[in-house]
């Protein structure tokens, strides 16, 4: 008798995979990609954990920079030193509207310098930002109408007042004068 050959079946052609049920599918997915996803899914949890620390310490950094800070700021004497600049400013704007107004008054001086005929003489002015007053004698009639018509036609000078007047025997003449300053027309 001869001897019996066995025959060996081998498949070498792959089975077909679509007649697999739904849940074969999802274990061979999950076996070949899903095993990569966790590798990822862990390595972007890991990191964002590493992360947090990170910034936790940057956290708490600032927080102790900013709570020095405020301790040197109380410490110092800042709240001083804002009042007194507010009062220095203060000062410089009152020190600003008196020198406007000093001005301003030597500017009044000057115009009735000028406009002053060389006969007349003052004696008395009183000056205020608000008012002038003044007694002057000036040598004839004309000096005297020149004078009060160059401070009547002036903007600067509003509510002219002729207070008095009266004519020497040796032809002057004394009067007094009130007006209102306009200051702003000096400025």
């Amino acid at each position: 008798m001869a001897a019996r050959k066995k025959s060996a079946n081998i498949n070498l052609i792959i089975k077909d995979q679509t007649g697999d049920s739904i849940s074969e599918q999802f274990l061979a997915w999950i076996l070949t990609y899903g095993r990569y996803i966790i590798i990822i899914t862990q390595i972007v949890v890991l990191s964002v954990f590493f992360f947090r620390f990170k910034i936790d310490r940057e956290h708490t950094d600032i927080k102790e920079k900013v709570t020095q800070e405020q301790a040197v700021l109380e410490s110092s004497s800042f709240p001083d030193l804002e009042t007194e600049t507010r009062r220095v400013q203060g000062k410089l704007l009152n020190i600003r509207t008196i020198s406007t107004r000093q001005d301003s008054l030597i500017k009044v001086i000057r115009f009735l310098q000028q406009r002053t005929p060389t006969d007349t003489i003052f004696s008395s002015l009183i000056l205020t930002t608000e008012k002038i007053s003044f007694q002057a004698t000036s040598g004839n009639l004309r000096s005297f109408s020149y004078m009060l018509r160059q401070i009547q036609q002036d903007k600067k000078f509003s509510e002219v007042t002729l207070q008095d007047m009266s004519r020497k025997a040796d032809g002057r003449i004394d009067f007094k004068i009130d007006a209102k300053v306009n200051i702003n027309e000096f400025i």
